[in-house]
């Protein structure tokens, strides 16, 4: 049998204490219509130099990314997505566009919107073509830094079994194209058609991610490991395990709360002693009723013989994590948890604004007030 030639390590480069990182994929959308317009240049051109570094393209010119800076806090991401969403949606207003977020956009067509004129999206449409070309998604990402290579797969394994109960809270995007769908998360289903997408493998150490990473590139399916799009991943290149398997959420205070979540997830599986691979056939099973059902979703637990209400787990998980979100400082924010579980996750929401109205536009309005922050006043005071 061949062994694989390996090309080179993969240097893991070690984060200091559990450091965060938060990205949100944000709709860029017509002020008027609602619709969403590829006005991503227009708005980066606009932006002060001090704002360009927190600001990103992504596949298409209606989308627009914002992100921290590695954080010491929940409470420090919080507000700098706050001021970012706030100042960025000021100069997208000057281009006559407003910011929603949302894992999908209620009714515009994925025909209609244009690819960001970069080599690596220009690489992954020509590789992809319509996989690629309708993936109009926004989702949220969060990093969390690890000290080592040991680290981060007993961490990548932890989140990756906790990625349905993550999925059924963060589900935002139940409507696509004009249609209801009939799934809280559309948006994770658009996205597992892509290769080396959804869960990924239950790795047993960082040897064997590298060596899986070695073979795609040697099989000429990536350059690097970023084309890797699984729901969980290392980044080894800035030292974090990084959770990209939730929606994008409409409400900052739903952001903050699933940074705090996966934060405590990670302190707490890595304070724990190592578990190893995960159950990945029961965990895909598990997060298909996620996407299905959202928060009205059961998951089977193999160790107790019992399909366990979502809602139920994540409570019970949330008490679980009390203690060492005392620790991290972030026990409010993970608290909020439990209001979604209580008020209902995004896509609920939204399904309940279209079902007064029927007007998909009242969907949009209704997300676009939800995206604009508060008021914060000089004195750092919410009104």
């Amino acid at each position: 049998m061949r062994v694989l030639g390996r090309f080179m390590p993969i240097e893991f480069k070690g984060s200091d204490g559990y450091t965060l990182g938060v990205e949100e994929e944000l709709h860029i959308v017509d002020a008027t219509t609602g619709e969403l317009v590829s006005k991503i240049e227009e708005i980066m051109a606009r932006l002060p130099e001090d704002l360009k570094e927190a600001v990103s393209y992504e596949l298409f010119q209606c989308v627009l990314e914002i992100k921290t800076p590695p954080c010491a806090s929940v409470a420090e991401a919080e507000g700098i997505l706050r001021e970012l969403r706030s100042r960025v949606g000021s100069w997208a207003a000057a281009c006559g566009t407003a910011l929603a977020s949302a894992g999908t956009h209620p009714f515009s067509r994925y025909q209609d919107q244009k690819i960001t004129d970069q080599e690596r999206y220009k690489l992954v449409v020509k590789t992809l073509r319509w996989v690629a070309q309708r993936e109009v998604i926004f989702g949220q990402h969060v990093h969390v830094g690890v000290p080592n290579e040991e680290a981060v797969i007993e961490a990548h394994n932890r989140l990756s079994e906790q990625v349905p109960l993550l999925l059924a809270l963060s589900s935002n995007s139940p409507f696509w194209q004009g249609i209801d769908t009939g799934y809280e998360s559309t948006r994770v289903k658009i996205f597992e058609t892509f290769p080396r997408a959804g869960l990924p493998p239950a790795f047993p150490d960082y040897e064997a991610f590298e060596t899986y990473v070695d073979l795609m590139i040697e099989a000429g399916a990536m350059d690097d490991y970023t084309f890797c799009w699984w729901d969980v991943r290392p980044h080894s290149k800035i030292g974090t395990i990084e959770l990209r398997a939730l929606d994008s959420q409409t409400s900052l205070d739903s952001t903050a709360a699933f940074a705090a979540f996966t934060q405590c997830l990670v302190v707490r599986a890595l304070s724990e002693n190592a578990r190893g691979p995960y159950n990945r056939l029961l965990t895909t099973e598990n997060k298909f009723r996620a996407a299905r059902h959202g928060l009205d979703a059961t998951f089977y637990d193999a160790e107790k013989g019992a399909n366990i209400p979502a809602k139920d787990a994540a409570r019970a998980l949330v008490d679980e994590l009390r203690p060492v979100s005392q620790d991290l400082g972030c026990e409010n924010e993970l608290l909020d948890v439990l209001e979604i579980v209580e008020s209902g996750a995004g896509g609920q929401r939204q399904r309940r604004v279209y079902e007064k109205s029927g007007d998909f536009l009242d969907v949009v309005a209704f997300l676009i007030e939800g995206t604009r922050p508060a008021t914060v006043e000089a004195s750092g005071e919410e009104q």
